[in-house]
């Protein structure tokens, strides 16, 4: 490395935005199917993401009484669980991914 200009130059110029679609899609992607196997296929679920984001729905009567219960039903929640059970981990893999593209654009400096 020659120097912290140089870093910062590169760094600078490193464009994450096409990686961070990808992962987070990848990330809902792996949401929604969790959700899809505790939910069973009475409830539809979608998912859309962006750069910044991702996010995972469910629709219908049927997903509102599923996930928080009904007057006569207990909840029987499927998007909180699956979002509690992978986050931290889905989390992680995001980071990783990131620190590698950022370390892979360090490694090529001169």
């Amino acid at each position: 490395m020659t120097g912290i200009g140089d870093l910062s130059r590169r760094l600078a110029a490193l464009d994450l935005g096409e990686l961070k679609r990808s992962l987070l899609a990848r990330a809902a992607n792996r949401l929604a199917d969790a959700a899809r196997l505790r939910a069973g296929d009475t409830v539809p679920i979608s998912s859309e993401s962006d750069a910044t984001r991702a996010v995972i729905a469910a629709g219908g009567e049927e997903a509102r009484g599923r996930e928080f219960g009904t007057s006569g039903a207990r909840p029987r929640p499927f998007l909180a669980p699956s979002a509690a059970e992978l986050g931290p981990e889905i989390a992680s893999e995001i980071a990783s991914e990131i620190a590698g593209e950022i370390a892979r654009a360090i490694a090529e400096l001169p």
